[in-house]
């Protein structure tokens, strides 16, 4: 019984885990625009919260959506300026987004140190 319960569960893990990794990981983020110029700050939290302080829209609090690579603003400012694209996380496991927008190309990454 223990072995066939411990066999389910090593099943369950090895399957779902890949999708549990596609979530970009949470973290505070500044945010340029194609010219690199400031365009905000997105702060990320689990499960696709996220705040978005910016000069250029209003600042607001919304959700994201992730399948794989790809995310898309579902609600909040984001969502008001159709912002979609996606993330890639190098080996050091820093994440960077490339987003396009209703204004244009955003290019989010976490601040150097």
């Amino acid at each position: 019984m223990l072995r066939k319960t411990l066999f389910i569960a090593t099943i369950f893990t090895t399957l779902t885990l890949p999708a549990l990794a596609q979530f970009p990981p949470p973290g505070i983020y500044a945010c340029t625009d194609s010219g690199g110029a400031a365009f905000g700050t997105l702060s990320l939290f689990v499960a696709g919260d996220y705040d978005f302080a910016s000069e250029m829209i209003p600042r607001g609090q919304g959700q994201l959506a992730s399948s794989g690579p790809s995310v898309t603003a579902l609600t909040g400012p984001l969502a008001d300026i159709e912002l979609v694209g996606s993330f890639i996380t190098d080996d050091h496991g820093d994440t960077v987004f490339d987003f396009q927008t209703s204004m244009g190309a955003v290019k989010c990454a976490l601040p150097p140190a």
